[in-house]
Formats: structure tokens, C-alpha cells, sequence
């Protein structure tokens, strides 16, 4: 597994992105941490590879990356690498 920086203004972005790319979701969950703030976890699967993205909100400063298995880095990356340039 390899972990990726995902800007969090860019999380919907991404599912989106992911549905499109024909990556299916095998999990989700969602839920309060820490007490002061929430967050969800979303993996997709493709072929062999697995994507989950782990996003956090805690009083109103989000974190987000991805998990990546090692077969899906190159993807991830210039899928981020695309966001981030239309995000700019």
C-alpha cells in the first residue's frame, strides 16, 4: 500500500472521477471521530487493485489521502495530477 494526498476540496471530485474510470465501490462507511468531528472511508476495487479513500473533518479542517495498492499508484496519481490542474 502506498499512501497519496488527496486535497480534501477535491473528494468529490474523485468519487466522481472513480465511478467514471469504471472503478466499483466495495465499501463505505461513515461516522463521528474523535467526538469533534466525521469522516467516511470509501475503497473501490478494479481488477486486482484496491483504492480507499479516508476522509476527516474535525471542526471544520478536513484531511484526506488515499490508500493505494501498488498495481493502482501510477493511475491515482495522474488522476490527482488531473484534478488538481482543473481545480487551479
Amino acid at each position: 500500500m502506498k499512501l497519496l494526498t488527496l486535497n480534501p476540496l477535491l473528494s468529490e471530485s474523485f468519487k466522481q472521477k472513480m465511478l467514471l474510470n469504471e472503478w466499483s465501490i466495495s465499501h463505505q462507511d461513515a461516522g463521528q471521530t474523535h467526538l469533534v468531528g466525521w469522516g467516511y472511508e470509501i475503497t473501490w476495487q478494479k481488477g486486482g487493485s484496491s483504492v480507499t479513500l479516508r476522509y476527516f473533518d474535525k471542526q471544520g479542517i478536513a484531511e484526506a489521502f488515499l490508500e493505494v495498492t501498488q498495481e493502482a499508484v501510477d493511475e491515482m496519481q495522474q488522476l490527482l495530477s488531473n484534478l488538481s490542474a482543473t481545480h487551479d
